[in-house]
């Protein structure tokens, strides 16, 4: 009987510790980085859904130490009313910005394509700074069908910043932006994308302006006409 007993309590502990590290394992890239699924489904949320085939393990322990998921967060929350400042869909896209503040702010500004874009030249995407200083260098990261790749040319000035890239072919289209900021002001973010073909130098002809296009670029020259004017978004850390 006492063998019997020992041996359930056994299997029992057993049965556990595999119930505990499916839970701890909810998903594992090709790059070796397992997530539970609170840290996929915060990835998803703050970021964007797919973002975590991304990841390294270097990235995932920058992910870890910079602690942005026990902190203050404002996102999108399904289901839930949403603040249209943060959030709009304008011509076939959804922009997003979310923050994540403790010390200082990480913060996400998210552009969904729900279409495939016909026009495939250098679009424009950054943020006027309000009351708050930029912490680190942006990344922009474009993903689509046929692959991902990251933006660190950055055009900065004293009130924000701006970064131009190439579209990519496939289908899918996400572009992401990052970066930390300090706390006690605001950020406007936009994204503008090119109705026409316009060459790299001339998709820098601006200025950071609350006056500009999203309320972010003030372009000149051939970007005053190649550009969409789609309205940004906001928020407040």
């Amino acid at each position: 009987m006492k063998k019997v007993l020992l041996s359930f309590v056994v299997c029992l502990a057993l049965f556990s510790i595999k119930d505990v590290r499916a839970l701890e394992e909810y998903y594992k890239n090709d790059n070796g980085v397992s997530l539970s699924k609170e840290e996929y489904d915060f990835l998803s949320d703050f970021y964007w859904p797919g973002c975590q085939e991304l990841m390294k393990i270097e990235d995932y322990q920058k992910f870890l130490s910079s602690n942005i998921m026990n902190q203050e967060i404002k996102k999108i929350v399904v289901n839930e009313p949403i603040p249209r400042s943060t959030w709009i869909e304008d011509s076939g896209r959804t922009l997003q910005i979310a923050t994540s503040c403790g010390n200082d702010c990480t913060v996400s500004v998210t552009l969904r394509w729900n279409n495939a874009p016909y026009v495939r030249s250098y679009d424009v995407m950054g943020a006027y700074l309000e009351n708050v200083s930029l912490l680190n260098t942006p990344t922009t990261t474009i993903q689509s069908s046929n692959g991902a790749s990251t933006n660190r040319d950055v055009n900065k000035q004293n009130n924000g910043f701006g970064v131009s890239f190439l579209l990519p072919s496939g289908n899918n289209l996400v572009i992401n932006q990052s970066y930390r900021v300090s706390k006690g002001g605001h950020i406007y973010a936009s994204y503008q994308h090119a109705k026409q073909n316009i060459s790299l130098l001339d998709s820098k002809r601006y200025s950071i302006s609350k006056s500009g296009y999203g309320k972010v670029f003030s372009f000149t020259g051939n970007a005053a006409i190649a550009y969409d004017r789609m309205n940004g978004v906001d928020i407040g850390v």
